[in-house]
């Protein structure tokens, strides 16, 4: 049995029905316009502006043409990045009407208007400008048109943000007159006036080397560079060779080293009775400071440029405290602060590099401005192209070994190749100013 509500609630709809008054409005220049949004949404701020346009079908004679006059609407809102645009879609228009009610209860009456309905589609500005630049160009894009309009398409991301780097920073001539293309040469020229040249460059880049201060008026190699610049004063003090002085050379891990310190030995064995001469102990001192260079280079080497803290250094290479300071202090850079001895150094290849230097220098010392490079090269696991050119950076030139010392030192061709020769002559000669490189041609 149904309830009395639902009756109730059939009997009140049909009242109100029977009772509504429903009148249509005529229709005006400014109705009001129903919009649809499918698969977009618009921004609730957006302000939107109507605009009305009159068409007329193509039909012969006045009064047909005016009888058939149709007012078309559009509608349109624009944020900083997108464009929307509603306008009416003609099959729809042709066959639906839509209207909107206005119910007014005073009177208990609804009055219908011609609500025309638009849709609305949305546009990137972006888009749309590179669309239109491709339009004003015509059908026949060049070669580097259509390159870039695939990359911007299809290309990666850092293909993409190459081709926006490049459209940003081109520059356009064909608006400039003369007046402020001069200017802006002009102002170039000016800029760039105090610009140094490559040559300016190589030879400050020359000068920035880090190899003890060179006397370039020198007239002797041995007036070419003071010891005093590469063995500090304290340095100097803290070096001890009395072992070496007893013949004790079991401590001695280099083989250039070993190699020189038992020359002077046997030397000093030759001269019997007679005093240690300060030459032979300024030798013995500055192979003393060579091994410690060396062992330095082939510890930061292992460690690829690190190094551990001061103290834990010292026992690792068996040095004295003034001289780990000292090389840390020329040779490494403080990278952390800590407190306890936690401080934490690094050497950089500049730095690798001005070891190299200074022990070149030293290694000519000792060799009387002629070194073998052979053992050195081994002692410090480098190659000849690495080792030759840190002693051209002290002016040396390089050499093969003769056939004549060849003969005296016993070697046989194949072992003489590996012999190359460092000497300081005067004049010196330093490495010229990098050059730069040309481009590379293609094959003919």
């Amino acid at each position: 049995m149904p309830s009395d509500k639902k009756r109730k609630r059939d009997s009140i709809s049909g009242g109100i029905a029977s009772d509504i008054v429903v009148t249509t409005a005529p229709s005006g220049d400014f109705p009001p316009i129903l919009a649809t949004t499918h698969g977009i949404t618009l921004p609730p701020t957006l302000p939107l502006e109507s605009y009305t346009r009159i068409t007329s079908p193509a039909t012969t004679g006045s009064k047909s043409t005016k009888r058939h006059q149709k007012a078309e609407y559009l509608l349109h809102g624009s944020t900083p990045r997108i464009d929307y645009e509603g306008r009416e879609c003609p099959e729809d228009s042709d066959y639906h009407r839509y209207y909107i009610g206005i119910f007014d209860p005073a009177t208990n009456s609804v009055e219908l208007h011609v609500a025309p309905k638009v849709h609305f589609s949305r546009t990137i500005k972006q888009h749309a400008e590179r669309d239109n630049a491709i339009d004003s160009k015509g059908a026949h894009l060049s070669y580097v048109d259509s390159r870039a309009m695939l990359g911007r398409q299809f290309g990666t991301r850092k293909a993409q943000k190459a081709l926006l780097s490049r459209e940003m920073n081109r520059i356009d001539v064909t608006d400039m007159d003369n007046t402020l293309t001069t200017s802006i040469i002009s102002q170039v020229g000016e800029a760039t006036r105090f610009i140094p040249t490559t040559a300016e460059l190589g030879a400050k880049l020359l000068e920035s080397r880090p190899i003890p201060p060179p006397n370039k008026e020198a007239t002797r190699p041995e007036d070419v560079y003071d010891i005093a610049d590469v063995i500090s004063t304290e340095e100097w003090a803290a070096l001890w060779v009395r072992e070496w002085e007893k013949g004790d050379l079991g401590g001695i891990k280099s083989s250039y080293v070993r190699t020189r310190v038992t020359r002077l030995h046997a030397a000093k064995e030759a001269q019997q009775g007679v005093a240690i001469s300060m030459a032979h102990l300024k030798s013995l001192k500055i192979l003393k400071y060579v091994a410690h260079l060396i062992e330095f280079y082939q510890f930061q080497s292992r460690a690829r440029g690190g190094l551990p803290a001061m103290e834990r250094a010292k026992k690792s290479l068996g040095v004295d405290q003034v001289l780990v300071e000292n090389l840390f202090a020329r040779f490494a850079d403080k990278t952390s602060s800590g407190g306890g001895g936690t401080d934490r150094w690094a050497v950089s290849p500049a730095l690798a590099n001005k070891c190299l230097y200074y022990l070149a220098v030293l290694c000519l010392v000792v060799d009387c401005w002629e070194v073998d490079l052979y053992e050195l090269k081994v002692d410090l696991g480098l190659s000849t192209k690495e080792l030759t050119m840190a002693f051209k950076v002290v002016g040396c030139s390089i050499k093969e070994i003769s056939k004549i010392q060849c003969l005296s030192l016993k070697m046989t061709k194949a072992e003489a190749a590996q012999h190359k020769r460092a000497v300081l002559k005067i004049p010196l000669e330093f490495p010229s100013a990098p050059k730069r490189k040309a481009a590379a041609r293609g094959r003919m």
